[in-house]
């Protein structure tokens, strides 16, 4: 690596520190803090959900899925798309005038403290060793070649320091400043990576080609390791409506919207923005097969094209597109996790404390999981592919908790009791069916867990739900009931991103 990439590197993360800290304010109030005084535009909030979907884990982990196994990996991103636009539609507006500051407080009043306990508890776990945890994994993957003299648990230590630095003192309004850089960078990585790896190959005709057979279709056999069809009815659509709907990582952004016409806006801007991973991030991954074919870790992929193909210059501003991306996801989840357990946990158990005291509790607090988060991310290498690490973990644990979340939201009847049902069946189903695999009584995809799953909670839900009493009816902010503030323009953008979706699902059916 050049002295030039060095100093282009230098400079982006230099700037990245710079306006994370500049402006820096005293918090007089935890919203100020947690969720930036819940002001936040759309462009703001469009801008810095996708900076934290798309993360630095993301882009290697989709490359590699894409090298593998073809574009199949893509169903994860539209169905992801087509969840934005219903959780803008139907959910935004009611979560916004919940007017609480995490998912979990949400639960509290609706089934009780019980349940958001183990909704928190579980969160944390997710956010620590797999959000946190691969995005790190990832950002040490690829540093480790730019500064092979350093150990990737340091240089994982370096970049918890950097983030720190703003997401601890700054609070969300300071990560929203720096998401509008890191997406501008991030992106014009993506794309100069891109168009550089599509010319080596000879272009587009070339491309299409070589690529290795079925490589270009979305619906795959039942017999594909990445997303088998089946997997587009039970795995992939429960795993995208935890992401979108139940996942505090990305809900604050929803929370923190200035009005319910931002949050709307902002998650469909979002949408339009994912459209375009098919053909920066996926695509390729694909073209890189025949360009560099055999190699032995997948998730080696993209690394190898930055350094193989990139000029000097180029090659150190697509390298801080990727920091800028590390830090951008290990920013938000930082701030998420530390809300969930502040806000939670501390400020239930004691009342006293000040605003300015529950706000310097979350900066300890983001420091006690940047520790955990860092020692943890090492050791994903042993679990195969990145992808596979985030998808097979997230299909066994998810679904009882968006049963619980949006049934809650869109069921009246729904009990405290039914919801804790909910939740203790359904992490029993998914052990029960981890332990038969590992003992050899029987194989399926990770994707074909998630259905059954939900399916087993659901019942347990409604069942446990009728036949319990119902102590307090919710009210009517915490279900889904008005619908009035849409307006004719938001139906518009939804219909559109929706049909461009389409668009592109039926090019590459």
């Amino acid at each position: 690596m050049s002295q030039t990439d060095l100093f282009v590197l230098s400079g982006v993360i230099g700037l990245l520190l710079t306006v994370g800290l500049v402006g820096r304010k005293k918090f007089a109030t935890t919203q100020a803090y947690f969720l930036a005084g819940r002001e936040l535009r759309w462009w703001q909030i469009g801008i810095s959900l996708f900076a934290t979907n798309f993360s630095a884990a993301a882009i290697i982990g989709l490359t590699g899925a894409a090298y593998l196994t073809g574009i199949a990996i893509y169903n994860y991103e539209w169905v992801g798309i087509i969840a934005m636009v219903v959780f803008a539609m139907v959910l935004a507006g009611a979560l916004r005038r919940s007017q609480v500051y995490t998912i979990s407080q949400y639960l509290e009043e609706r089934f009780g403290q019980t349940v958001k306990i183990a909704y928190s508890a579980f969160v944390i776990f997710l956010i620590i060793f797999i959000d946190m945890a691969s995005a790190l994994y990832a950002g040490g993957m690829l540093l480790r070649e730019v500064f092979p003299f350093a150990s990737v648990n340091l240089i994982i230590f370096v970049i918890m320091l950097l983030v720190g630095a703003y997401s601890v003192l700054g609070g969300l309004s300071a990560i929203a400043r720096t998401d509008v850089i890191q997406t501008v960078v991030i992106a014009v990585g993506a794309f100069l990576v891109a168009g550089y790896t599509f010319h080596a190959v000879g272009g587009w005709s070339a491309f299409v080609a070589s690529a290795p057979e079925e490589s270009l279709s979305l619906i795959r056999p039942l017999d594909d390791i990445a997303v088998p069809w089946t997997g587009l009815i039970t795995g992939v659509p429960i795993l995208c409506a935890y992401f979108w709907f139940a996942n505090q990582n990305m809900v604050q952004w929803v929370l923190s919207a200035k009005s319910e016409g931002d949050a709307r806006r902002g998650l469909m801007m979002a949408g339009f923005m994912k459209v375009v991973v098919l053909f920066i991030i996926v695509l390729p991954g694909v073209a890189a097969v025949s360009l560099f074919p055999g190699l032995s870790q997948a998730d080696r992929i993209y690394p190898t094209l930055l350094f193989e193909l990139l000029p000097t210059g180029i090659l150190g501003l697509v390298l801080a597109g990727f920091v800028a991306a590390i830090m951008a996801s290990v920013d938000s989840t930082l701030h998420a996790a530390s809300t969930i357990i502040t806000m939670d946990f501390v400020h239930r158990g004691r009342k006293e404390l000040t605003p300015k005291q529950l706000v310097w509790t979350g900066r300890i607090i983001t420091m006690i999981i940047i520790c955990f988060s860092a020692i943890w991310a090492p050791q994903i290498g042993h679990f195969g592919t990145l992808f596979e690490y985030v998808q097979g973990v997230l299909s066994y644990a998810v679904a009882p908790i968006v049963v619980v979340y949006l049934g809650g939201w869109f069921w009246q009847r729904a009990t405290s009791s039914g919801a804790l049902a909910a939740l203790v069946s359904g992490v029993a189903t998914a052990i029960l069916i981890g332990i038969l695999q590992q003992t050899g009584y029987f194989t399926t995809h990770y994707l074909h867990v998630p259905l059954p799953v939900a399916t087993v909670s659901l019942v347990a839900l409604i069942v446990v739900s009728l036949t319990s009493k119902r102590h307090v009816p919710p009210e009517d902010r915490l279900l889904v009931r008005d619908t009035a503030s849409l307006t004719s323009r938001d139906g518009v953008i939804a219909l559109a991103l929706t049909l461009l979706v389409g668009l592109q699902v039926i090019a590459f059916w």
